[in-house]
């Protein structure tokens, strides 16, 4: 059936995250006339919310470079970031000023000549045999039909996909679970000395992942005077005297967070619901009624127990729920968490991660973790396998639950939205499939422009590694445990018993 359209583009892009904006960029640098749409009023998503980690893998070599680079380099050349921070499970934290990264984003669309469209809520897909030919949105305007050359999928949930009726899957293989989310918040008024002298002393238990390593735990504390930014993951016994005390009922069992660059300012990552289902409204709507509630018995936790916090004040919650898993496209290739663990290096690599699978337990209060060698991103894996135009980027990719363990991650997801932008311009200046560009010219393209793929990756910092540490590759899994106690049933969601997976038509 023949579709009227309202607005017509080259590249569509769905979604405006961290992923969504970079795809955009590289699509409209690249000659392509590009369209952006954005349910919410600002850019960025959950890139605008939290400190971004995972630039490095565990040798502090760069894995993600180009776009993201770029816009680590302008944000901290504004005087509104300072460089990422080196640290020996995560690779490296990026502390910014969050809003300024919301100005800039919208000021390179401006200059890359993108349409963004804001308020612009995606409502169904259009589709003609195998090809994605458009979107229905819906804006204060009215309804209107969007057609594209190429679409890319960067909504977090592969909405584009499953409308579209192409294949996807979610959560666990066992029971369909996924990771569970968190509402950051953004805490100031914080002692930044004294809760680095408690990060210093062995009774806090700071940074557990270091725990069964002494020599690597020494070297990274004894940075701490000097690390504008650091990652938080620890004092587990501090919260459990809190909770046999009578006063703290969360689901988290440690205090996980980012001490900001910001003088006196804390990013906590202590909310979380389990068992939620992010493609389902009542589900999502009841998880946020949970993790408000979560906020004031932790910000009161702060204030009585934690070194540093006593005068402590609530300064910022964070607009959007962090979903770290939702639905994943199937693409022509899945990646796997053992690719990702070996460090595997495809003929058609286009990005590059280096960060741990980390999951966040869909039934459990802690993670589990398994430390990664830097691997690449096939092309294969952003290319929908039912479609001859849907590319993905984003937590949406074609991976397992346990690779998008550390492909999540917002450098990394950067990354791959520069390849699929990249590709996209690249099919539609030559009038051309994507899956008929040649990898070798689009690999030479990335490069030219600045991103990893392994060309320059060079040799492990041994300077670095030095000075901060390294766990080591076999390290084992270091996790609480299916049966943490969740001690009420406020914080779980729903709970599905099948894996959940959709079929293409």
């Amino acid at each position: 059936m023949s579709v009227n359209f309202d607005y017509k583009t080259q590249v569509l892009v769905v979604g405006a995250g961290s992923a969504g904006v970079t795809a955009a960029l590289a699509a409209a640098r690249n000659g392509a006339t590009t369209l952006l749409i954005e349910r919410s009023g600002f850019l960025g998503g959950i890139s605008a919310t939290l400190p971004w980690l995972g630039f490095h893998d565990r040798e502090y070599r760069q894995v993600v470079k180009g776009l993201a680079q770029e816009f680590v380099r302008d944000l901290v050349a504004d005087g509104d970031a300072v460089d990422p921070c080196l640290d020996p499970k995560c690779g490296s934290t990026f502390s910014f000023n969050f809003h300024a990264w919301k100005i800039m984003a919208m000021r390179k669309m401006e200059e890359a000549g993108v349409k963004v469209l804001l308020h612009a809520v995606y409502v169904d897909t259009l589709r003609e045999n195998d090809r994605i030919t458009g979107v229905v949105i819906e804006t204060k305007t009215g309804r209107q039909n969007i057609g594209a050359d190429v679409v890319i999928d960067c909504s977090g949930d592969g909405d584009v996909a499953a409308r579209g009726g192409l294949t996807w899957e979610k959560g666990r293989t066992k029971d369909g679970l996924v990771q569970s989310p968190t509402l950051v918040f953004r805490i100031g008024g914080v002692n930044r000395q004294e809760l680095v002298n408690a990060c210093k002393d062995p009774a806090y238990n700071y940074r557990e992942w270091l725990d069964p390593y002494p020599d690597v735990r020494e070297r990274f504390v004894a940075n701490l005077d000097d690390l504008p930014s650091f990652i938080f993951g620890g004092f587990a016994d501090l919260m459990q005297q809190a909770r046999d005390a009578g006063e703290l009922d969360v689901p988290q069992s440690r205090v996980v967070g980012v001490k900001l660059h910001e003088e006196d300012e804390f990013m906590a990552v202590m909310t979380r619901v389990l068992g939620l289902d992010p493609t389902n409204v009542d589900n999502m709507s009841n998880a946020f009624s949970s993790l408000y509630k979560q906020v004031t018995p932790i910000m009161n936790f702060f204030r009585k127990w934690v070194p540093g916090f006593s005068q402590c004040v609530l300064r910022e919650i964070a607009p959007i729920m962090g979903v770290r898993e939702s639905r994943r496209i199937i693409g022509d290739y899945i990646l796997t968490g053992e690719d990702v663990i070996a460090g595997t290096e495809f003929e058609d690599a286009v990005s590059m991660g280096g960060y741990h699978i980390d999951i966040h337990r869909p039934s459990g209060s802690w993670v589990e973790s398994y430390n990664v060698q830097a691997y690449t991103i096939p092309l294969r894996s952003l290319i929908s396998k039912d479609a001859e135009n849907l590319l993905m980027a984003g937590k949406c990719i074609s991976a397992t639950h346990e690779a998008i363990g550390s492909t999540r991650v917002i450098p990394i997801c950067m990354g791959q939205a520069q390849a699929v932008g990249t590709v996209s311009a690249m099919a539609v200046n030559k009038n051309k499939s994507v899956r008929d560009i040649s990898v070798h010219d689009l690999q030479n393209t990335l490069i030219d422009q600045g991103a990893e793929i392994g060309q320059s990756l060079g040799e492990p910092n041994l300077e670095a590694i030095e000075k901060y540490g390294q766990l080591p590759l076999e390290d084992a899994e270091k996790t609480s445990g299916e049966g943490d106690p969740v001690t009420s049933g406020a914080w779980l969601s729903s709970k599905r018993e099948e894996r959940e997976v959709g079929s293409g038509d």
